[in-house]
């Protein structure tokens, strides 16, 4: 035997013209003029359809098919059953209770909850949409924990909850709470699962609500900074980076980012290695020349082949001395002089006379030479 209050769930549900509005129009032939529960059915190939429905006072079903059970011609329950349904029964639920129909009257252990339209649940504070349902007393609403939207501690290695055997790597999440895996597939595959993830507010890749705890032999992490290490005052460049980065499973790249400040709010990459790093080693070498001087935050981060991942962060002090450049002398510049035209001015010529020709003299006569007397010298006897 059914209960009362489940019997008048049922019909307040099946007369709830609002509910049916979005299969059926505002306007349909199954809005009668009072309340009546109702609901159409239409075989496969459209073989025959019927329109069952009632009132306290009355209740009728009507069938529509061929005697031959041959199919109709795309004759739906609304179509084909429900017109003949609706006319009889504003006529006779008229006649029967003398244009005066009965209403369903609610059990004492019906109760009336606010819950989330999305979900059905007690609303969580970011349900969009809340309306309020009738529910028995001792069945009421899922509470609000199980609302779709779900804010949770996550082992962000193995998209489990965060627990003692997993409190290194963990992160406050916004996470789905949807655990049928056909709905879960789905939110990640199919393009109208995707836009209806995004549209109540779910950002890519979409992490779902865990079933349990993360365990010891859960897939576990080993993700190092070997050196430089956290609050390290570095003067020098380039900086050689030493890391260990490796798990137990589903290992599938590391990469090595930067950050200005101590909360950056945006990354650059600077290296990304798809192989574990299973004993330390240098993965990158930074010139640290163009970096300003202040802190800056390293991060390691390892993705899974799960979609999951893992991250450590350090911050550094930089304080590399900016060089000295070198001044090479300028040299001074020397205007090339502009040769001005300065025209030459034609000398004049006076004309000379020759020289007349004197007469050369004719050699002298030489004069005979005169007779000198000669003068002779007797030397002086020996003594």
């Amino acid at each position: 035997m059914i209960r009362p209050e489940h019997a008048y769930l049922i019909s307040d549900i099946l007369s709830d013209n609002k509910a049916r509005t979005p299969a059926f129009g505002s306007d349909s032939v199954l809005r009668l003029p009072f309340q009546v529960a109702v609901k159409t059915g239409t075989t496969n190939d459209f073989r025959d359809n019927w329109t069952i429905g009632y009132t306290p006072d009355l209740s009728v079903g009507v069938w529509f098919g061929n005697a031959d059970y041959t199919p109709m011609q795309n004759t739906s329950g609304l179509t084909g059953a429900a017109p003949a349904w609706s006319n009889y029964m504003k006529d006779a639920v008229r006649l029967i209770t003398g244009d005066n129909p009965s209403t369903f009257i609610k059990p004492p252990g019906i109760i009336e909850k606010t819950i989330c339209a999305l979900s059905g649940a007690e609303p969580s504070e970011w349900c969009p949409d809340l309306r309020s349902e009738l529910f028995a007393a001792d069945q009421p609403p899922l509470p609000r924990e199980e609302d779709l939207w779900s804010d949770i501690i996550l082992d962000t290695w193995t998209g489990r909850r965060a627990s003692v055997a997993c409190s290194e790597y963990v992160d406050e999440q916004f996470v789905l709470n949807v655990t049928d895996r056909d709905a879960r597939r789905w939110i990640r595959q199919d393009p109208q699962g995707q836009e209806w993830a995004k549209n109540i507010g779910f950002k890519k890749p979409v992490q779902f609500v865990p079933s349990r705890e993360c365990r010891n032999d859960d897939p576990q992490v080993r993700l190092f900074f070997v050196s430089p290490r956290d609050g390290d005052t570095i003067k020098t460049s380039p900086l050689e980076i030493y890391v260990q980065a490796s798990a137990t499973s589903w290992f599938e790249s590391v990469q090595l980012d930067y950050g200005v400040g101590l909360d950056p709010d945006k990354w650059e990459k600077l290296t990304q290695v798809s192989r574990p790093v299973e004993q330390s080693d240098l993965i990158y070498q930074w010139t640290l020349d163009e970096i300003p001087s202040g802190f800056v935050t390293l991060r390691l981060y390892m993705r899974s082949t799960e979609g999951t991942y893992a991250e450590k962060t350090i911050h550094l002090n930089i304080q590399v001395p900016t060089p000295t450049p070198t001044l090479t002398p300028t040299p001074t510049y020397t205007p090339t002089p502009t040769l001005t035209f300065t025209p030459t001015q034609t000398p004049t010529i006076t004309s000379t006379p020759a020289p007349t020709s004197s007469p050369v003299p004719s050699s002298p006569t030489p004069e005979p030479p005169t007779n000198t007397p000669q003068t002779s010298v007797t030397p002086a006897p020996d003594p």
